[in-house]
């Protein structure tokens, strides 16, 4: 079936799938997806404020019209019909299809940093044992080790990022030490937009014996990739960046030889096969025997029900056609970047492996913070995001298939008037 025809599909009723409700799906009103032949009949689709152009993909997506309105209709069907959210398998399997894992490896989680949670606290450190970490971690991806070094006395160890795949690969080699017992590291770090060698450092760490766990906040939506490949330990991921769900959908997964050694703390409905209070000798005897033993109590239907609908939307439109677009715009944006020769600093990496959907740079005075709030109140109204992490006082540019190059050349012009503005001359030698 090509893109067309899928799309022509889809109008029918990929809004009115299976539901994650306890209802029939025949209850749901039917919604269509748009046309997605162009960007700009794309662009339609977002609820963009006037005289506003939104910058800051990398924090949280603009959810689509069709996306918003599934949501909506969800929760009716939930006050109209008394639905209990009953079926946590619907969103877990397109989610598998996607990362390309089986299905019983993931959970569903609320964000990239309960996952991490899950992870960090799965595992058996004593004193003294070290986990090796980078210094671009977002604070969701840290707070936990950073928590049990306090409690726990474990180490926690950082190495610099590289220009480069193969730098940044080598200095992680260089910092790996016999007390090295984890490697945590981001996918795609919050920072810069830089697309790590996860491949590589989780097959040097499982040489090592050293258990890998990866922050993937940023990849899904943006680039297509697999967990099955990178061949991880644990792997955390979010659906309301790059996806563009709604805010509050996450996954974890746990590598199939790691779930009967990965502590469990939360434990409820759906964690336990079956229970009994009135059996003689109570006790949990066992475990479900996958990952959702880790996602527990009641959820939020109508969520996962548009988080389907989401990934509905992203598969319309086209993985590679929407990893090509973010790169092509990224691209650009460095390249405009770039003419403003020494007014800047660009900090993300132009390799083509190592590149994603994010720029991100900082003036020569370190004025970020300040640059970002001047965008907010300038002529086209920007959101940004000041880098604030690792000491780098930038500002990041995230920009998804929603944004065009004229929105990039704008910015550029902004960018370049707060120079003329703020910067004094004699700073760039």
């Amino acid at each position: 079936m090509n893109r067309k025809q899928f799309i022509a599909s889809l109008s029918i009723g990929a809004l009115s799938a299976p539901s994650l409700l306890s209802v029939n799906s025949k209850d749901k009103v039917k919604v269509a997806l748009p046309s997605t032949e162009s960007w700009e009949q794309i662009q339609k689709q977002f609820k963009v404020l006037k005289n506003h152009i939104y910058m800051n993909n990398g924090t949280m997506g603009i959810t689509p019209k069709p996306v918003l309105k599934a949501l909506e209709e969800a929760f009716d069907t939930v006050a109209l019909n008394g639905a209990y959210p009953s079926d946590t398998k619907l969103l877990k399997n397109r989610l598998a299809t996607l990362v390309k894992v089986e299905p019983s490896t993931i959970a569903i989680t609320k964000n990239v940093t309960e996952g991490i949670n899950i992870a960090c606290w799965g595992q058996n450190l004593k004193e003294g044992d070290e986990v090796l970490m980078t210094k671009h971690e977002h604070v969701g991806g840290c707070a936990a080790w950073l928590y049990r070094a306090r409690i726990h006395g474990i180490k926690i160890r950082t190495f610099e990022l590289g220009k480069t795949a193969e730098e940044t690969f080598s200095n992680f080699k260089k910092a790996i030490s016999p007390k090295t017992k984890v490697v945590a590291v981001p996918h795609i770090p919050c920072t810069i937009g830089q697309i790590l060698p996860v491949k590589e450092i989780c097959a040097e760490a499982r040489r090592q014996t050293i258990t890998s766990i990866i922050d993937g906040a940023h990849p899904l939506g943006m680039i297509q990739f697999s967990i099955e490949d990178i061949d991880c330990d644990y792997y955390a991921g979010c659906l309301h960046k790059w996806l563009l769900a709604p805010l509050g959908l996450g996954f974890v997964y746990i590598r199939k030889d790691k779930l009967e050694s990965t502590n469990l703390f939360n434990v409820g409905a759906y964690s336990l096969p079956i229970f009994d209070m009135t059996a003689e000798n109570l006790i949990a005897e066992n475990l479900v025997q996958e990952t959702q033993r880790y996602s527990t109590g009641t959820f939020c239907g109508p969520l996962y029900e548009a988080g389907e609908r989401a990934i509905d939307w992203y598969e319309a439109i086209g993985p590679e056609r929407i990893e090509k677009r973010v790169k092509e715009l990224s691209l650009f944006t460095q390249e405009e970047l770039e003419k403003l020769n020494n007014n800047i600093e660009i900090l993300s990496p132009k390799e083509e492996r190592s590149r994603g959907a994010q720029t991100a740079f900082r003036f020569r005075n370190k004025k970020a913070d300040e640059f970002v709030a001047f965008a907010r109140t300038a002529k086209g109204s920007f959101t940004l995001r000041h880098v604030h992490e690792a000491k780098l006082e930038g500002v990041r540019i995230s920009t998804h298939y929603y944004n065009d190059f004229a929105q990039i050349e704008k910015l550029i012009e902004c960018v370049k008037e707060y120079i003329k503005k703020y910067e004094s001359p004699h700073l760039y030698h």
